[in-house]
């Protein structure tokens, strides 16, 4: 009879477990984002160190929310900065992209992190910017996963979900 009850708890607790995170456990294509039609939502004011320096970053911003957790859609808007982004590195917590500062920033050298999501990141040096985005910077024990990371319209782009 323990052996049934240990049987029945665990069970219990591996569905509730599978049930709350949907968009984690579930893999399904997922398409590029768009460039929404309206201006970035989200701005991030750079700390200058030295050299010309924007004032901040812009970027899209897009949480949808599901039963367990939700998606989030960040697209960085370098096209006042930068040019020629490309996907640099990623992992399974984390997305890196990269690309030449335009002339009047290319003496750039500083960064810009959020304060509302301290997981986006920009790092100006060596006449370049650098983008990260790093969920192991959530709380410990977070349940996540990175569902697309490209270009979208020469910008970084990111979907990432998180479960309850």
């Amino acid at each position: 009879m323990k052996k049934f009850k240990s049987l029945v708890l665990s069970s219990g607790i591996l569905s509730v477990l599978l049930a709350a995170t949907p968009g984690i456990t579930q893999s399904f294509p997922v398409s590029a984002p768009r460039i929404p039609d309206d201006r970035p939502n989200t701005t991030i004011d750079v700390s200058r160190r030295s050299g010309s320096c924007p004032d901040n970053m812009k970027l899209w911003t897009a949480f949808r929310s599901y039963e367990g957790g939700g998606e989030h859609t960040v697209i960085v808007d370098t096209s006042m900065v930068a040019n020629g982004v490309r996907l640099t590195n990623y992992g399974a917590k984390f997305v890196e992209f990269s690309a030449p500062l335009k002339s009047e920033f290319a003496s750039c050298v500083g960064e810009a992190i959020s304060e509302d999501e301290p997981i986006y990141r920009f790092r100006f040096a060596d006449r370049k910017v650098i983008f990260r985005m790093d969920l192991s910077r959530l709380r410990p024990g977070t349940i996540t996963r990175i569902n697309y990371q490209g270009v979208v319209s020469s910008r970084p782009a990111i979907r990432w979900a998180i479960a309850d």
